[in-house]
């Protein structure tokens, strides 16, 4: 979460001021597999940020249903990718298989009222098993997943990016014991910048080498800025220390807001971990608003408070 003083020159109308710096990191910490099955969407906490939202991970398609649970446990894998890799092979020309937009990794990114967000780029790990995918790429709803996004891989010797942005894992022989890092994803122009709408990713791999092969991803980092649109003002306010959400963790479900400037909200919502809103309240004006959850299920929240000055967020944790 930002922590510093959010002091916003708002100067024309509709222009954006003070853009402020996130990175939105998936460690997968939570993934589990046997007796613990978390199934197809990450159960890790996401970051959160002032005005943008971080959606979970989400396996989706016919191919990473083959197993209801991940294959390893930290970390996002399943298998039964897009076959068309062949055990021994490393020359790309000749793989005959190819990426199907049914099957992906999905995460969404959602501004918050009254923010528009940039995204720059895009940074993760990899990982295969022995018969696992060769090739990888990701796309966006930016063009409703027609185009590879810009992908490169810096200076790893064991990926390479081949035809028009496909990353490429170079030798089937390389160790999968640790992720290969280095895959990234360069984004500019007007689809990723000054964003109000919800922006997803996919990632697509194919090209494996059997039927049990995995495609695993880990460490993934979203970068990018969250900046305030708005008329013509001038204000100075630290917008996230004028509120406080307590009792945190929770353990019957009844939670306060204190709004120590008496601000006028437009609305409060209370988002669950998959972006899920759990309850929602409009137009409060108290100095103390008091939000009753105790009909929600146990686990982390994001408690979003939309304000005439803008939105911030608060961590809430239930534990009844």
């Amino acid at each position: 979460m930002i922590k510093k003083l959010l002091s916003i020159t708002l100067i024309a109308s509709a222009i954006t001021a003070n853009a402020q710096s996130f990175t939105g990191v998936y460690t997968f910490s939570s993934v589990a597999t046997g007796t613990a099955t978390t199934g197809f969407t990450d159960p890790t906490p996401v970051t959160i940020a002032t005005g943008v939202t971080f959606g979970s991970f989400s396996a989706v398609g016919t191919g990473t249903s083959a197993s209801t649970n991940p294959g390893a446990a930290g970390r996002f894998v399943f298998d039964n990718w897009p076959a068309g890799g062949t055990t021994g092979l490393d020359v790309y020309a000749n793989m005959t298989g190819s990426i199907n937009i049914n099957e992906y990794y999905n995460v969404t990114l959602t501004p918050t009222s009254s923010y528009s967000v940039t995204i720059s780029s895009i940074t993760f790990g990899v990982r295969r098993s022995g018969t696992g995918i060769r090739n990888y790429a990701v796309r966006s709803s930016a063009d409703s997943y027609s185009v590879n996004l810009p992908a490169s891989v810096g200076t790893s010797t064991n990926l390479s990016v081949v035809s028009t942005n496909v990353f490429f894992w170079n030798f089937d022989a390389t160790s999968t014991s640790a992720d290969l890092v280095g895959s990234t994803i360069t984004l500019s122009g007007a689809n990723f910048s000054n964003l109000t709408s919800p922006i997803s990713f996919r990632f697509y791999g194919w090209n494996s080498e059997g039927t049990g092969g995995n495609f695993s991803i880990d460490n993934v980092n979203i970068n990018g800025s969250v900046s305030v649109a708005t008329g013509i003002a001038t204000l100075n306010f630290d917008l996230n220390s004028n509120f406080n959400v307590y009792p945190v963790p929770n353990n019957d479900g009844i939670v306060y807001i204190e709004n120590k400037n008496a601000q006028e909200l437009s609305s409060i919502e209370v988002i669950d971990v998959f972006g899920n809103v759990v309850l929602s309240s409009k137009n409060e004006t108290a100095a103390k608003i008091k939000l009753n959850l105790a009909d929600v299920s146990n686990g982390n929240y994001v408690v979003r408070i939309n304000t005439v000055n803008g939105t911030t967020t608060k961590k809430l944790v239930i534990v009844k």
